[in-house]
């Protein structure tokens, strides 16, 4: 007679193996979810990079948890209990067992048979958008709620309270820092281009950009940045990329960029305009924030579907409506594209940028 025969009756042990045999599953059940996350590459769409290494290590230890309750089923209970206050025993009754059982059987069914959803602008619309903008919403310029982005003296971005010319005006001012439509001629004005002559040597560049005092790190970025003949914000630089197109506005109007995201628009925005948008996870994506470039198409060319993947390659431009400033991509180009497996963006600078902060 083994121990827990002694401690419950033999009826008694064939029932507290079933509920370990019930136990055992569900935790089984989570390590195939877990291991299909990292196998299949999709844990990417729920876990930013650096927590990959703790998802693993759940994994081992939910290994080691099943293993220990197969042991219970397979040997049953042992003798030894805790001297614990209070009854630690199994669920009592079918509805009991189901209703304990069944909260955690959903979340590994859900897990295992619905399909991966990435974020989209759904979530956008209540997150609220970053744009290259001096960490303005686009919801709040359009209720004047936002933080003005002035002029300093050095020519870089002073973060002064303001956009209450943009504010004056509801959502046409905040549209007019994009199209120029809205707002009195005194707060808004044409697009700001930079001048012809362009600095030459990797010198005369860092020259350029050292006098803001924004860091080694966005400094060395945006004279990389600069001396390329087009930007290329990818996977790996958007978040950094942007947050460095920001603090130099001036320096990178009339620079050429090419980027890729999913096409958010909001019901004031012309058939002409549309946000070029990424999502960037720092822990998880419940903590997704939604960071873009506002774009303007030429005459003639067609809006994609909002939601749908697209790469745009064109000119930038300053417009400003107030005292907010407003970095705008003039499209020369608008490609679908089908959306990358991992869609979304991290910031490779350790101190987390300056953007959306």
């Amino acid at each position: 007679m083994t121990g827990g025969e002694r401690m419950y009756g033999s009826s008694e042990v064939r029932r507290v193996k079933r509920h370990y045999y019930v136990r055992s599953f569900l935790l089984l059940g989570f390590c195939f979810w877990l291991i299909d996350l990292i196998a299949g590459g999709t844990i990417g769409l729920y876990l930013a990079p650096r927590l990959h290494g703790l998802a693993y290590v759940t994994l081992v230890i939910m290994l080691l948890l099943t293993g220990v309750s197969l042991r219970q089923a397979i040997m049953g209970p042992a003798e030894e209990v805790c001297d614990c206050p209070g009854e630690h025993g199994i669920p009592q009754g079918l509805w009991r067992s189901s209703i304990v059982y069944g909260l955690f059987l959903l979340p590994v069914v859900m897990g295992l048979f619905m399909p991966d959803k990435i974020l989209g602008s759904e979530l956008a619309e209540k997150k609220g958008l970053n744009l290259l903008s001096g960490n303005s919403k686009l919801a709040a310029v359009a209720r004047g709620e936002a933080t003005g982005v002035g002029e300093s003296g050095s020519g870089g971005v002073d973060r002064t309270s303001g956009a209450e010319e943009a504010g004056k005006g509801g959502i046409g001012a905040a549209k007019g820092a994009v199209d120029g439509s809205a707002g009195s001629p005194e707060s808004v004005t044409q697009p700001q281009k930079v001048e012809t002559a362009y600095p030459k040597t990797t010198e005369e560049i860092r020259k350029m950009f050292n006098s803001e005092g924004f860091g080694d790190f966005y400094t060395d970025l945006a004279v990389g940045l600069y001396q390329q003949p087009v930007i290329v914000l990818d996977d790996h630089n958007f978040l950094d990329g942007l947050t460095t197109l920001e603090l130099y506005q001036k320096q990178f109007a009339g620079k050429k960029l090419e980027t890729m995201g999913f096409i958010y628009t909001e019901p004031h925005f012309s058939e002409r305009e549309f946000v070029v948008a990424r999502f960037s996870v720092s822990c998880c994506t419940a903590d997704a924030g939604v960071f873009g470039v506002m774009v303007e198409l030429p005459e003639g060319m067609k809006r994609g579907a909002r939601d749908s993947w697209v790469r745009v390659g064109g000119e930038l431009v300053l417009r400003q409506a107030g005292d907010t400033k407003l970095l705008v991509l003039q499209a020369e180009k608008v490609t679908q594209v089908l959306a990358p497996r991992n869609p979304y963006v991290y910031y490779q600078n350790a101190e987390g940028g300056l953007l959306g902060q």
